[in-house]
Formats: C-alpha cells, sequence, structure tokens
C-alpha cells in the first residue's frame, strides 16, 4: 500500500482520471473461472511467511510484525514499544492459548459508481484475507496453540454514508462465504460491527453521546478532534452513498464544478455529520472496550499505522488503495495487484479482460487482468 499513512484513518487517493470523460480502455469479452484459477496470484501477493528462527518466542513475533513484508509504516513505532508487545504475546504464550489479535476493516463495497460496479467481495478482498491467514499460519508454525485475528467488519459504518443496512449486511455475509471457500477462516475469525452495536446493550445511545460530545469539542476548536475529522472527511466524502445518481453527476460534484455543485453541497452536509459518527463510533467502542468484549486481551493491528497499534500491510505494492474501494486489477506481465477505480481502469488506454468467478451471486467480474 502506499507509505502515506495516517493516525486516524486511511488517506484518501485521488481519482486519476475523473477530467477524462471518454473511455479509452478496451474491455475484451468476459470469461468464468473456478477459485482454484486465481491460486497463483494468491501466492504471488500473499506468500508464506515464517517467524525468525531463534530467540525466545515473545521477541521472534516482534521481529516479525517489524519485518518489511508483514509491516505496514514505521516498524520503529512497533519497536519503540517492544517491552509492551512481548508482554502482550506472553499473556497468551504463559497460557498457552492461541494468541489473539483484532483489527478492523471491510466495511462493504464503496457505494460509488465510479470506484467500483460490486456489492460484493472480489478478489481485492481475497488477497487481504489471503495475507491475514499468512500472518496467523506464521505464527501456528512456530507455535503449537497458533493465533486467531479477529476481523471486525465495519458494516455498522453505513450510518454515516446513507447506504442500506441490508448491502453492509450482504457483503459481511458473502465475506464469511468467502473465507470459507478460500481457506482462510482457520486463523481469521469475522464479527460484524452492525450486530454488535445491537448487541452491546446501550451502545447506540453511548455513540449519539459520543458524537454530541465531538460536535462541542469540534466546535470549541479542540486541535485533536478537528484534525481527526479533517483528516477523516476526504475518505467519508468520497464514500457517501451516491448509486441514485448519474456518473457524470458525481464527477462533476468530486471535481467541484459549479455545474455539480448542488450534489456536492448535499455530500458536503453528509459528510461533516459522518465524520463525527465515524470518530463517535471509534470513540464509544474505546470507552466501553468493546472489541475486549470478543477477544479478550487481543493484540491490536490495523491499517493505519500509529504508535500503540501493529501497522500490517493489507496489500503489497504497487496497490496503494483498500480493495473494498475499487477492482481488482492484475498485471501477469509483472505479477502485481493493483485495486483500480473502475472509472480510471476505463480511460489507462488498456486491452482488460474481465475474468468472473463460478457461483458468484455478485454477477459482476471477480477481478480484472490487463
Amino acid at each position: 500500500m502506499s507509505e502515506k499513512t495516517s493516525a486516524y484513518v486511511f488517506p484518501f487517493k485521488p481519482f486519476a482520471s475523473l477530467s477524462e470523460t471518454k473511455e479509452t480502455s478496451t474491455f475484451l469479452p468476459g470469461r468464468t473461472v473456478e477459485a482454484d484459477y486465481f491460486a497463483p496470484m494468491i501466492e504471488a501477493v500473499a506468500p508464506k511467511l515464517q517467524l525468525p528462527a531463534t530467540g525466545p518466542l515473545s521477541e521472534r513475533l516482534l521481529q516479525f510484525f517489524a519485518d518489511p513484508a508483514v509491516c505496514f509504516g514505521d516498524p520503529d513505532w512497533i519497536l519503540q514499544l517492544g517491552p509492551h508487545w512481548k508482554e502482550q504475546f506472553a499473556y497468551f504464550i504463559d497460557r498457552n492459548e492461541p494468541i489473539g489479535f483484532t483489527i478492523l476493516g471491510f466495511p462493504f463495497k464503496a457505494p460509488v459508481p465510479l470506484k467500483t460496479n460490486r456489492k460484493l467481495p472480489d478478489f481485492g478482498e481475497v488477497a487481504m484475507l489471503a495475507r491475514l491467514h499468512q500472518i496467523g499460519a506464521a505464527i501456528a508454525e512456530a507455535y503449537e496453540p497458533g493465533a486467531m485475528i479477529h476481523v471486525f467488519a465495519e458494516g455498522s459504518f453505513h450510518e454515516m454514508n446513507g447506504m442500506p443496512r441490508a448491502d453492509a449486511d450482504a457483503y459481511f455475509v458473502a465475506l464469511e462465504e468467502t473465507a470459507a471457500r478460500f481457506g482462510y477462516d482457520s486463523y481469521v475469525k469475522l464479527h460484524d460491527t452492525s450486530t454488535i452495536a445491537d448487541e452491546v446493550n446501550g451502545f447506540h445511545a453511548l455513540w449519539d453521546e459520543v458524537a454530541a460530545d465531538i460536535k462541542a469539542r469540534r466546535d470549541s476548536g479542540d486541535a485533536t478532534t478537528v484534525d481527526a475529522l479533517t483528516a477523516a472527511y476526504p475518505v467519508t466524502f468520497h464514500l457517501n452513498d451516491v448509486t441514485a445518481e448519474s456518473p457524470e453527476a458525481i464527477r462533476l460534484a468530486y471535481l467541484n464544478d459549479p455545474a455539480g455543485a448542488a450534489l456536492r453541497q448535499k455530500l458536503d452536509g453528509r459528510s461533516a455529520e459522518g465524520v463525527v459518527r465515524y470518530r463517535a463510533f471509534l470513540e464509544a467502542r474505546d470507552r466501553i472496550q468493546l472489541l475486549e468484549r470478543y477477544a479478550p486481551e487481543a493484540v491490536a493491528l490495523t491499517v493505519s499505522p500509529r504508535p500503540g497499534r501493529i501497522g500490517v500491510r493489507p496489500l503489497p505494492l504497487p496497490a496503494d488503495v483498500l480493495p473494498y474501494h475499487g477492482v481488482p486489477v492484475w498485471n501477469g506481465k509483472e505479477g502485481t495487484l493493483s485495486i483500480v477505480y473502475i472509472w480510471d481502469l476505463r480511460r489507462q488506454g488498456l486491452e482488460v479482460s474481465p475474468v468472473h468467478l463460478n457461483e458468484d451471486p455478485d454477477g459482476t467480474p471477480y477481478l480484472y487482468e490487463v
């Protein structure tokens, strides 16, 4: 992924071709494949990992997560807190239990036709799940009780962008099916934050309370609050549900063209509220230790690296967009995977071969090859 990171949110990557309306790529007829077709690609983007061979297990784990093959962000952020992480690892090792980890992600496919034409997971999610699986497999190879990575799918964020909960729920169900189909459910356990928010008594009320508190801090000029909301704004703005709008209307609004002013004003209003709801969820989650209820004492992983969390790279370079924000594009000649906004893919002057996965209920391409 991009080396540009944020302590608050995975950064938004601007569109490359919004000023261009003419499509220059040629799309060949689609073809349908079985799941094993993707095996060589998965091996390339999610290769087998290993812990260092010698030393105490907790130290080997520390060095493993600082390895560039695993680490996202500055490895010093991990190493500087070495005693803390080793203490967390030791909690499980001393009890001879699987080492628990948590990570947030996989909310839903972006409800933005300029980003993706899918609603359900595709090869991008497969690749990210595969990389998490390889982390678990490497630990299990060195430590018999193994590991469990608890993925908290952020379907609850549908509340911040106006998309139907049914779409977020369907995505989560399909994500579970994808993990099982490709064999990535041994070390990865998926949790749906929409369901969790419903299950935990009083969470929705707390979410509202924290949102009001954040607005008050924002309005008073609290620097930390303002910085967090500002960092999340570009992502939130470009994640609003615009599926009812025409691609041209979305394009003009994104370009801040006067012809798109009405839609942009609507999206600005939604985003101002959305960034507050986003931050409020995270703060309410931490205030009541929500994740602890489902993964006690687990080690915190993240794709938004910062001191105090272990950053793990969700996809290898050249990918610099998270898989749910675009479409997966495989370059067979270079053996690389990128996540590309479909608007941009159509304007890159490429010959593109759409690949469908058999029995995929979405019906749109699972992967594009160039």
